[in-house]
């Protein structure tokens, strides 16, 4: 069986359609149709089920994918293996993190970065899907938490420091909130529940469990765009909050931080290249 039919298979059960498999592997979708159908022929089964949902591995499929992800697992580990042997730092690094993480911590550690190591190209996805370190989805994730996979050599690389702020004007129309009477009379701008792990949210929520929430949002830099232009009080980062002027407000307990953790593949760790990207990083963001 052809590992690279098997690769197309694995992106389609992954992602459910052929045009998330085609983003993902940086092909066609009539490509990503093709293979599959060369697969299919091949083993003399249906290995999906086309649906208006999407494609729906059937029995043999369901069968398949374990017996895929074994072969991935092998293909990858001998291509750590190879590129192991790398003893340049030159080549790209596939970095992942979260969209402010990316924007306000990593973005403007790259000059130093450059500066020390000028033929290293470093390829920064900020998005909120967790990449795959084991499958090389990237070579370093940035993450707000610990990594579960054993393989994963991680280290905590940053406390970043929360506050609760609103912009100059918002104060002087509304004044300072009394969280003795729950902020009445105050707005906020929250982050949506639907991300876990937010403990500024509920911190939030029980100082000023009086105030009208204004809006929710799935972004740190809308909140902070919303709140730099009135629209109430946010619990933000202090880097982020502090670049964009925003007015420090005093609360009765101080807001809880959230940790960085930095994650790279022990075999990818070898790579130089990697290697001084993470250890850069660290030290930088450390400091």
């Amino acid at each position: 069986m052809d590992w690279d039919d098997l690769r197309y298979f694995l992106a389609i059960a992954r992602h459910g359609t052929l045009s998330g498999a085609a983003r993902h592997l940086g092909v066609s979708q009539p490509t990503v149709g093709r293979r599959l159908e060369t697969l299919e022929t091949r083993l003399g089964t249906r290995l999906f089920q086309r649906t208006p949902a999407g494609y729906i591995p059937t029995e043999a499929g369901t069968g398949l994918v374990a017996g895929a992800e074994r072969m991935e697992t092998e293909a990858l580990a001998a291509e750590r293996a190879a590129t192991g042997l790398d003893v340049g730092l030159e080549g790209t690094v596939r970095v992942t993190s979260p969209e402010w993480v990316g924007q306000w911590l990593l973005g403007p550690q790259l000059a130093g970065l450059h500066n020390a190591h000028p033929g290293i190209t470093v390829e920064l996805v900020t998005d909120a899907r967790l990449y795959s370190l084991t499958r090389r989805e990237a070579d370093v994730a940035f993450r707000f938490h610990r990594f579960d996979q054993n393989e994963i050599v991680q280290r905590r690389v940053a406390m970043v420091g929360f506050g609760l702020y609103a912009a100059p004007a918002y104060l002087a129309r509304h004044g300072a909130p009394d969280f003795t009477q729950g902020a009445a009379g105050h707005s906020l701008i929250l982050m949506n529940e639907s991300f876990g792990g937010l403990a500024d949210l509920p911190w939030l929520l029980a100082l000023a469990q009086n105030a009208r929430q204004a809006l929710r949002t799935n972004s740190r830099d809308l909140q902070a765009v919303a709140c730099a232009g009135g629209a109430g009080l946010a619990a933000l980062p202090h880097v982020m909050a502090q670049a964009r002027g925003l007015m420090a407000v005093d609360t009765p307990t101080p807001a809880p931080p959230r940790e960085i953790w930095a994650g790279v593949h022990r075999d990818a760790q070898r790579i130089p290249r990697i290697r001084a990207f993470f250890d850069h990083m660290a030290q930088a963001l450390g400091r």
